[in-house]
């Protein structure tokens, strides 16, 4: 009996709860403005987007928040969507479809920007782009959609207006890389432009002219004179690798100079890309250095013995073996270090981290968690692609040594019927609108394709 009757209270009380909770107000736009704002810096320390959607809701959460349009506030790094890519510059419209690499999450932004302006490069999420009209330089944050007017590249600004104003048709091997250097107050944008020139310009949001950094660097005769690969942030400083294999830090403080900062193996037959990997804070095995892949496409800076040994061990070193349709075979070597920056020095790494993987290409470098994207395997290097072909390897896995081939493609572009066509075909020109051989896209093709391609993988 006392079961039943305790059963019975129990029942009786229950419909209480849930009548005092239909019940209950709360006045949520009007929270103290000091628990508004430890809520917007939790979801700001976490991702941009959740700040932005937190500012969206109501005009008193907005009132109490900063404005990350704002002047000042433009370039700050609390408002960088630093994780987020551009999947794909290559379709109609203004919609264009962002992914996380942290966390997953996809958004679809319109950007009716980008019918006004190329997009020459994109820097932790911000997107540089090019005024079609006049060439002018800006900074658009995606996400917040916040424009920062740069000064023009003017013609006394020698290599670097030529760079600049190359038509995009005209040249196939123009790149432009960009950062956002936190070495002065205000933060200064730093360009890294290759073409059959080399330059580094240098401004800040106010400034009348950009500046040139260190012309003699680029002279032949000099015994440093480099030919740039790849570019990365760490800590506010912008570094970039070189085809020779160095690692350099575009050093804006106290005086604006290139700086060596670990010359190794220098590369002179020119066999080799090198690749610098930003830090990745999502890896905690990692520890979430900067990494360098370096990719030999053949053995020929090593001796004939060398290369001997490293065949003979191929199942316990790097060296791959792929077809080729010229030879029968060719050997390739992928290797990864990490960049000891106060050590000035590169050291080898075997592991990356179980569920780490890591693309590499001529326009992008990064890194995401296979957590996060169970297609994506760990552990792994991913070669960016280069025209409608990929490299001889289209994956690395670092566990056992072993490697995919690459990632096939096709083009929509018109038949190839007269010599300039045919010339950018064969050199693999970036403009190429590249599609995938099967329908739908797979994550991976995208992510090749943003490392390797300019605008990425056709929709």
């Amino acid at each position: 009996m006392s079961k039943r009757r305790k059963r019975s209270n129990l029942a009786g009380r229950h419909p209480l709860p849930q009548r005092r909770r239909e019940n209950e107000w709360r006045d949520w736009p009007n929270l103290p403005t000091a628990l508004v704002e430890d809520i917007a810096g939790r979801l700001l320390s976490h991702d941009v987007a959740e700040y932005i959607r937190l500012r969206a809701a109501c005009k008193e959460w907005r009132r109490c928040t900063d404005d990350p349009r704002e002047g000042c506030n433009r370039l700050d790094p609390r408002f960088r969507p630093r994780r987020w890519i551009i999947l794909s510059n290559r379709t109609d419209g203004d919609g264009r479809r962002f992914l996380n690499l942290s966390t997953g999450a996809s958004a679809r932004v319109d950007l009716p920007e980008l019918s006004r302006h190329h997009l020459e490069t994109s820097t932790e999420g911000l997107l540089l782009l090019r005024d079609k009209a006049s060439h002018a330089v800006r900074l658009l944050n995606p996400l917040t959609r916040a424009l920062t007017d740069l000064p023009p590249i003017t013609e006394d600004l020698g290599s670097a207006y030529t760079v600049w104003t190359m038509g995009l048709f005209q040249s196939v091997s123009r790149t432009v890389y960009a950062s956002v250097s936190y070495e002065t107050s205000p933060p200064s944008v730093v360009l890294l432009m290759v073409d059959r020139g080399r330059a580094i310009a240098y401004a800040k949001p106010g400034d009348q002219r950009w500046a040139v950094m260190d012309d003699e660097m680029w002279r032949p005769d000099n015994p440093m004179s480099c030919r740039f690969s790849s570019a990365s942030t760490l800590q506010g400083r912008f570094y970039f690798a070189t085809l020779e294999g160095h690692i350099m830090h575009a050093r804006l403080c106290p005086e604006p100079r290139v700086v060596p900062v670990v010359v190794d193996q220098p590369n002179t037959d020119y066999n080799m890309f090198c690749y610098l990997v930003p830090p990745d804070k999502d890896d905690h095995r990692s520890g979430g250095g900067m990494l360098m892949v370096r990719y030999y496409i053949n053995l020929d800076h090593l001796s004939a013995d060398e290369q001997r040994i490293m065949k003979r061990r191929r199942k316990v070193m790097d060296v791959i073996r792929v077809e080729h349709q010229m030879r029968e075979n060719r050997w390739n070597l992928i290797q990864v270090f990490e960049v000891d920056v106060a050590g000035k020095r590169l050291v080898p790494v075997e592991d990356i981290g179980q569920h780490r993987a890591v693309f590499v290409g001529d326009v992008a470098c990064f890194s995401l968690s296979a957590r996060r994207f169970p297609c994506v395997a760990g552990n792994a290097v991913y070669m960016g692609a280069r025209g409608a072909r990929c490299p001889p390897v289209g994956v690395r896995y670092l566990a056992d040594k072993t490697a995919d081939p690459p990632f096939k493609f096709t083009t929509d572009d018109p038949p190839l019927l007269d010599d300039i066509p045919v010339k950018r075909y064969r050199q693999g020109r970036p403009d190429l609108n590249l599609v995938p051989l099967a329908r739908p896209c797979t994550l991976q093709e995208y992510l090749v394709c943003c490392a390797g391609l300019l605008g990425g993988l056709k929709d």
